[in-house]
């Protein structure tokens, strides 16, 4: 049998009120009664629970019995429940769907502020479902090149776990990506990376341990450098002197590779 507390609980999160709630589930335990056996049973005063019924009504949750004194029936509680359940489902639907309307106009109006070259960016990324989110809008974004160099396999991979589909679609739109990273103990790579090998704009280079940096340049332009040994924090920066350093220490790293991994060219 179902607690009572858990079956308020249920209800309220279902879109009633505390007092409904209680009323409610009062009156579907009672099966019909009157006003005043159902704020007995309920603890809810006499002039709510006369409030509360008309509301209860229209949501479908009970019948007027016409009689002297007037009397109350309860719709069972799991058809009720059902009931509520539905109403919640149509709610979010439609908030989803406002909610959508409102981030496409976000976005087109995002589209029309354009961020001056001369107004440079130090931004500090601390919560990873953020920075993910950043990092993945980054590759959308890129247009001609993305070069990284990753401090470990295993994090390597995990990179490319979580950005597989945006790197996809990165190569599929002819975007270069060139990744330097230490090679696996086993020497194995995981199906993702095996699958962006098969692009020709994909290409893969090991650096021997240890690697000091973990880092993204996109389009030569913005560079993402982490600066913990966590995934977070981050720091992000479109400062050309920044970005030129950050790209011309990855242009030094992968010609140093150049000739004892030719293969992966």
């Amino acid at each position: 049998m179902i607690k009572e507390d858990g079956c308020i609980k249920t209800l309220m999160h279902l879109g009633l009120s505390l007092l409904q709630a209680k009323t409610y589930l009062a009156l579907a335990t009672l099966g019909k009664a009157d006003v005043k056996t159902i704020s007995k049973a309920s603890n809810v005063f006499r002039q709510d629970v006369w409030r509360l019924m008309p509301t209860l009504e229209k949501l479908g949750l009970t019948e007027r019995v016409v009689a002297k004194p007037t009397r109350y029936k309860a719709i069972p509680l799991k058809e009720g429940l059902s009931i509520l359940l539905q109403r919640k489902t149509k709610e979010n639907a439609k908030l989803q769907t406002r909610t959508k309307k409102l981030i496409n106009n976000l976005q087109e109006d995002n589209l029309k502020i354009t961020l001056k070259e001369e107004d440079a960016q130090f931004i500090i990324t601390s919560e990873k479902t953020l920075f993910r989110k950043r990092f993945e809008k980054h590759i959308d974004m890129a247009q001609t090149s993305i070069d990284v160099v990753v401090s470990s396999h295993e994090v390597f991979e995990e990179m490319v776990f979580h950005h597989f589909k945006g790197f996809k679609r990165a190569l599929e739109r002819g975007v270069k990506i060139r990744a330097l990273t230490e090679k696996a103990e086993d020497e194995a790579v995981s199906r993702s990376v095996q699958v962006l090998k098969q692009n020709g704009f994909f290409k893969l280079k090991y650096l021997s341990p240890p690697i000091p940096v973990t880092m993204a340049t996109f389009d030569d332009k913005e560079v993402n450098i982490r600066i913990s040994n966590s995934l977070v924090p981050n720091l992000w920066s479109n400062n050309s002197t920044i970005v030129n350093l950050a790209a011309s220490y990855f242009g030094e790293m992968w010609n140093k590779t150049r000739e004892n991994r030719a293969k992966d060219n």
